[in-house]
């Protein structure tokens, strides 16, 4: 019930923006066989999981790039290129982090996975630790310390406070969601993968370490005393990654200043532990909606717009691709009319069965006048998850495009999880979901209509 509210709500706001197209309207057909191939391709066995800056990620960079070629999209790096390099450099560890408590006689060590995740540590950090209970205690006593917050429960929000106050690191007791992640938290880079040709970004200030229940248990008994972290780092990991863009050329003389861009990340997390984790649904499925979009559009004539076709590498370790991208773009990203990014939409969500979600509804029209046009999407049921913030449509958002991402499920059980195959994912939802976007997404590549931000909701 509460969805065909959400629904009908979406479908009366969006009359205000556009006239809906009649349902009957003849629209292309998704080529189910198609999106079942590709999504073969992209999450088989053979490209082992497409990890980040890996040669399997490559292969799945060029399979992309061949398969925008193959469906008549022009190359959009350049004028013979599909494909944008992108160089990483990536910290390492020369052995896994530690943390020692010394109050007295007394010493408790906590070793980074059995024991503890520390986020993006320094090499070296000393000292004097405190315990807390109530973030509201983080005045001038905090500043130079590390505290341990020892909040009933997970307390993001209050973390944030300490380490504004000028706490040098927090230590926090898991949360089930990082519980449930620990060995991919807890063997994170101790730093920043910085991007070659973009400036380096200042490291965060203050440090998040992640506590097990027993190594909380051991530091309730503590009196207060000194902490020594040390995070010993080796030389950088070399990698690449690649941006891959297509574009079909608009047929109106302005074409390119009014562009859409349809986007997803074809990367996943690899093979962790000998396991292949192959990344059906995140993100093959959007990749493979992507690269059908690019078929159907390419199929007729050229569409009034200029229609990109963008997939991004490395989304896993922070929309490396995306970020590389968006600091030398082929295009002005003032040029970009909307950007609609797909992420995971082979898994049905109870919430909204059938249905696809948008992140950041309520922040533009983009949305509600999709849905005015048959689009199955409906608003984010999600909010406190913050998912407009979490996947490669922000970076341009927040350069003033209107960027949002649809998505089915976000959270389902095979969530980074090896279980995210092809056999959970289920291709019928995908080839409906991605046919209900045929006619609005041929409509917006071919109308005058510009998605604005609603007052006060710019990023």
């Amino acid at each position: 019930m509460k969805v065909q509210v959400l629904f009908a709500a979406a479908l009366t706001s969006a009359a205000a923006f556009a006239a809906p197209l009649p349902l009957e309207a003849a629209r292309p057909a998704v080529c189910a066989e198609c999106v079942k191939t590709n999504m073969q391709r992209l999450a088989g066995d053979e490209l082992r999981g497409r990890g980040c800056g890996t040669e399997d990620e490559h292969a799945a960079a060029h399979f992309v790039a061949d398969t925008l070629k193959r469906y008549g999209a022009a190359p959009g790096i350049g004028p013979d290129n599909y494909l944008m390099p992108v160089r990483l450099s990536t910290p390492t560890a020369a052995s896994p982090p530690s943390l020692e408590f010394v109050s007295g006689a007394t010493h408790v060590t906590l070793a980074q996975g059995r024991d503890m995740a520390a986020m993006e540590p320094p090499p070296s950090l000393q000292a004097p630790f405190i315990r807390l209970t109530d973030a509201k205690a983080a005045t001038d006593a905090v500043k130079g310390k590390l505290v341990v917050y020892d909040s009933p429960i997970y307390d993001a929000s209050g973390m944030q406070a300490l380490l504004k106050a000028g706490a040098v690191a927090v230590v926090v007791p898991v949360s089930d969601e990082i519980r449930g992640h620990w060995d991919d938290i807890s063997t994170r880079p101790p730093g920043r993968t910085q991007i070659d040709g973009i400036e380096r970004g200042v490291r965060n200030s203050g440090v998040v370490i992640f506590a097990k229940a027993d190594a909380m248990a051991a530091l309730r008994k503590l009196p207060e005393g000194e902490a020594t972290l040390s995070a010993p780092q080796g030389p950088p990991r070399e990698r690449t990654t690649y941006a891959v863009l297509g574009v079909l050329r608009g047929a109106a003389p302005d074409a390119d200043h009014h562009a859409i861009l349809l986007s997803a990340h074809y990367d996943h997390l690899g093979v962790r532990g000998g396991v292949i984790y192959h990344g059906a649904n995140d993100d093959a499925s959007g990749t493979a909606a992507v690269l059908e979009f690019a078929r159907i559009l390419g199929q007729g004539g050229k569409p009034k717009r200029a229609v990109y076709f963008a997939l991004w590498g490395c989304e896993e370790e922070g929309g490396l691709a995306a970020r590389a991208f968006l600091a030398h773009p082929p295009m002005m990203t003032n040029d970009i009319s909307a950007n609609i990014e797909f992420e995971m939409i082979g898994v049905d969500d109870p919430k909204h069965p059938g249905f696809m979600m948008m992140t950041g509804w309520e922040r533009s029209n983009l949305g509600p006048t999709l849905a005015a046009h048959g689009a199955k999407i409906v608003a984010d049921p999600y909010p406190e998850q913050n998912f407009f913030q979490r996947s490669d449509n922000y970076a341009l958002a927040q350069k003033g495009v209107v960027a949002q991402t649809v998505s089915a499920w976000p959270i389902p059980p095979t969530y980074h999880d090896p279980s995210d195959d092809l056999a959970h994912v289920d291709l019928n939802l995908m080839d409906r979901v991605i046919g209900s976007m045929v006619a609005p997404v041929t409509w917006l590549a071919n109308s005058s209509f510009t998605p604005s931000w609603n007052p006060g909701q710019k990023p």
